[in-house]
């Protein structure tokens, strides 16, 4: 049994494929391509994939991750041809090769943020990155609201505006321990900081990075 890591972008039209619908997708496309993946034991064998870190509802990536076993070894190069000929569009394998870190190292996530917003958005931004204290309500195991301190999570990675486009360069928790959306971070900064009028046109993953700030794979 061989360990693979594929590194997969997800964008356009395919960024409406909920998580559950992904795994489907992703094991039609292995029966398709005719690899020869592991399958577990047992009186019902399933096939076996792994992605470490979900990603939300409309979001692009680029750096996303699948993990897989192979029965037999195929040629990194065939195998990412052989799964992008029938893959739907806005699918695409990047990269395969043997894994290289543990999931349990992913620590945080780059994003960039596509947003339209009144001039006044940097200024409200810097006021916002400013405060001492950003507070959230979440919820936690036992499905009670509890407040959150975001605000030492939040790295802004940059922030241009022309006119009334705006990009936004956010690192941000992400893993098995802590993680923390962007769209929870602007929903505070509408919250805390007055007149704050923008709407978000596109969120973009990156990179996903290690807690040694590393890029993992």
């Amino acid at each position: 049994m061989l360990k693979i890591r594929t590194v997969y972008e997800k964008r356009d039209r395919a960024k409406y494929i909920s998580h559950l619908d992904l795994n489907r997708c992703m094991q039609r496309a292995f029966r398709r391509a005719k690899l020869p993946i592991w399958y577990s034991e047992g009186f019902n064998p399933r096939l076996y994939l792994m992605f470490p870190l979900a990603l939300s509802l409309g979001f692009e990536s680029v750096c996303e991750i699948m993990d897989f076993n192979l029965r037999e070894l195929v040629p990194f190069a065939e195998l990412q041809d052989r799964l992008n000929a029938v893959l739907p569009e806005g699918l695409r394998i990047r990269h395969a090769a043997e894994p290289v870190k543990k999931h349990t190292e992913i620590g945080f996530a780059d994003y960039l943020l596509e947003l339209e917003a009144w001039e006044g958005f940097s200024a409200a931004w810097d006021g916002f990155l400013a405060r001492e204290s950003i507070l959230i309500q979440r919820t936690n195991k036992r499905k009670q609201l509890v407040q959150t301190e975001i605000r030492p999570q939040i790295q802004c990675l940059s922030c241009q505006q022309d006119g009334t486009q705006v990009q936004l360069g956010l690192r941000l928790p992400a893993g098995a321990q802590t993680n923390l959306n962007p769209t929870a971070v602007l929903d505070a900064m509408q919250e805390l900081e007055p007149g704050t009028d923008f709407s978000v046109n596109r969120v973009l993953r990156e990179k996903i990075i290690c807690h040694d700030g590393t890029v993992f794979f």
